[in-house]
């Protein structure tokens, strides 16, 4: 909703009850969201048979925001959803964020950390898949980094005057991830 912009339609995709949940607190709010909700699963129902259900255009630029998703995945999946978009969409970009295999692993030598990530297995939504070489990833999606950051630099440029406390920052980030624009 904070991307809203004229002529242009967003979609998104998720469990059903969260969807029914978000639906019901912009209603009570008052908020109409011109967003095509899209109750189902990408990874089980496939991302492409939701997003023609619902009136998605494969032809029209795309800018795919997938948060929150990669770290409860594993590789083959992850690469499955990238290689689809590349090879379906007409033009492209892709953001989302992922976390260190040291965080998944809990390698991180950092007890607050470790409980964090133990807190998510515990409730039934444990983290298995992370990132550590990006541009290996991109490369076997024929796509390319356009950027990417730790979240330990954008709290350094954005509140420089608080001290960093968490090694968490340096193991969380974000990308945005393109076609080659070459052959």
């Amino acid at each position: 909703m904070r991307k809203q912009a004229p002529g242009v339609t967003y979609f998104e995709i998720d469990d059903a009850d969260i969807i029914g949940f978000r639906q019901a607190r912009l209603a009570e709010a008052g908020i109409d969201a011109p967003i095509v909700f899209i109750p189902g699963n990408y990874v089980t129902d496939g991302l492409l048979r939701l997003l023609d259900a619902n009136g998605f255009d494969l032809g029209l630029p795309t800018y795919v925001i997938w948060e929150g998703n990669t770290m409860y995945l594993n590789r083959p999946a992850v690469l499955k959803v990238l290689i689809v978009l590349r090879e379906s969409v007409g033009e492209l970009a892709i953001s989302f964020d992922y976390l260190t295999k040291a965080v998944i692993d809990y390698a991180t030598g950092d007890d607050q950390t470790s409980a964090f990530v133990w807190r998510f297995a515990e409730m039934g939504a444990p983290w298995s898949f992370g990132i550590d070489d990006l541009e290996a990833l991109a490369g076997d999606a024929r796509l390319i980094v356009v950027d990417k950051i730790k979240t330990a630099d954008l709290y350094r440029a954005f509140w420089p005057s608080r001290p960093l406390d968490s090694i968490w920052y340096d193991n969380y980030s974000l990308c945005t991830l393109a076609p080659d624009p070459l052959p």
